[in-house]
């Protein structure tokens, strides 16, 4: 680099011992240009104005206006914070989505181990079935009917080949199992449906900070956060919400639900 310059100036300096005198300032001029040209390619700071990469990435332009666009983008929902009404509203809307981020993912946890529960329950009772010669499973009625799994009647004559054991589960708690599972699957099905589909989204939303909220987002973030809770996030929350301190921290049992 060193010897660069001193070759740069030695070419310069040259230029200036053979011309004329009257060309000297013309041929400063243009060393000074030269040298200009040189520090906006490498985009060094020289304290004159840029005169010839004015939209280049090392331009003082170019360096302001990104300045400008960073200065915005990051001051935007500050500036909106700064109005006490707005922030108001933002800070309760933020509280009233953690809140129901916290209580859609425990109610989804919990779910998720009921589900597990109840299929597992059900697989024994199916397990433990009486069945006719073809493997059908058949189950007997609170009145002692000979059922089949979908209900209908077990004939007679296939009815007297059934071996009992006495451990069979009846009709009914199969029933009930079966719809006991299907509303713990419904449950957790809209539980992850709220999450994916309604918070995540209004996440995403409220934390932007290039494209915040207005208040009239803000008011249908919230609706729409509490109009599209599904019952059993509600019940935990509201649960959560009045536990006493010593047992907010204890799990809370989702409501039973079905049978």
């Amino acid at each position: 680099m060193g010897r660069d310059l001193r070759e740069h100036d030695l070419f310069w300096y040259n230029i200036c011992v053979e011309i004329p005198s009257d060309q000297k300032e013309i041929a400063a001029t243009k060393r000074l240009e030269f040298d200009d040209l040189q520090n906006e390619i490498a985009g060094r700071e020289t304290g004159r104005r840029a005169r010839f990469l004015k939209d280049g990435p090392g331009s003082e332009e170019a360096k302001k206006k990104e300045r400008d666009a960073q200065h915005r983008a990051l001051t935007r929902l500050a500036q909106l914070l700064n109005d006490p009404v707005y922030r108001a509203k933002y800070d309760g809307v933020l509280r009233l989505l953690s809140d129901a981020e916290q209580a859609t993912e425990a109610t989804i946890d919990q779910l998720n181990s009921q589900v597990y529960v109840a299929q597992s329950e059900l697989d024994d009772m199916m397990n433990n079935a009486a069945r006719l010669p073809d493997g059908t499973r058949v189950f007997r009625d609170a009145d002692g009917v000979v059922r089949r799994e979908d209900g209908f009647v077990v004939e007679d004559h296939l009815a007297e080949t059934i071996i009992w054991t006495g451990n069979e589960p009846s009709f009914e708690e199969v029933q009930n199992a079966k719809v006991r599972l299907d509303d713990l699957q419904a449950a957790l099905d809209a539980a992850n449906g709220y999450q994916n589909d309604m918070l995540g989204p209004a996440r995403d939303r409220i934390s932007d900070p290039d494209n915040p909220p207005s208040l009239d987002d803000l008011n249908d973030i919230e609706n729409d956060i509490q109009s599209k809770m599904p019952r059993v996030v509600q019940e935990h929350l509201s649960q959560t919400e009045t536990a006493a301190p010593d047992v907010a921290t204890q799990g809370i049992g989702l409501p039973k639900l079905g049978g």
